[in-house]
């Protein structure tokens, strides 16, 4: 049984600013490093024998600070990147809301429906982070863990998937926190989740989005 311990990068100046990162990137605030340092506290004594990232700047650098401490192998996989919503990247929230409304309402409403003009859907999300997924379950043995660090939409997705469940229930997951942990055992394609969005080791701070 591989355990896959999987988070979402720590707060950024653009989560902060209510803007829309995607494949664009932009640096952790000083209290994203915190949630990736308390984070790292918690997950001291875990014995990890890969960990795999996206290559966005933050998630890397959330990875880097969870590891201190840790000789573990670090594999960037462009599978783990956040969702590409091309036109989209670099804009605040309020200003697609008012310039896309429908599409908009269906990126948090509906995501079978959402459609980017240039970039990528919910399924070509899954497709990819799915792909990784069979890749680390299929290479690894019993008891290993494995760290796997991404974004809000990736990991949403992902934990929709282990649960069985379809795209057009994607708007019921919960909220992603920065540095939340999401605990998932995988045993002959099976997927067990031990624990969801977990933020107990989290300094106390307002939640973020995007």
């Amino acid at each position: 049984m591989v355990t896959l311990y999987i988070t979402r990068h720590g707060q950024t100046e653009w989560n902060v600013q209510e803007r829309i990162q995607g494949w664009f990137d932009s640096p952790l605030t000083n209290y994203g490093k915190d949630q990736a340092n308390a984070l790292c506290k918690r997950l001291s004594s875990t014995p990890f024998i890969a960990a795999y990232s996206s290559p966005s700047g933050r998630a890397l650098e959330t990875a880097k600070l969870i590891l201190q401490g840790h000789q573990t192998p670090l594999f960037i996989k462009h599978e783990l990147k956040e969702i590409n919503v091309a036109e989209w990247q670099g804009m605040l929230v309020q200003k697609i809301k008012q310039q896309y409304p429908e599409a908009y309402d269906n990126y948090i409403h509906h995501a079978e429906c959402f459609e980017s003009l240039e970039g990528e859907n919910y399924y070509d999300v899954l497709e990819r982070a799915k792909k990784i997924i069979d890749k680390i379950e299929g290479k690894y043995e019993q008891d290993d863990n494995i760290l796997v660090v991404t974004h809000s939409i990736v990991k949403k997705v992902l934990i929709n998937y282990f649960l069985g469940h379809s795209i057009d229930q994607l708007c019921d997951s919960p909220h992603i926190d920065g540095t939340s942990l999401t605990i998932v055992h995988l045993e002959n394609g099976h997927a067990t989740i031990e624990k969801v969005g977990c933020v107990e080791h989290m300094p106390p701070k307002t939640r973020f989005s995007h």
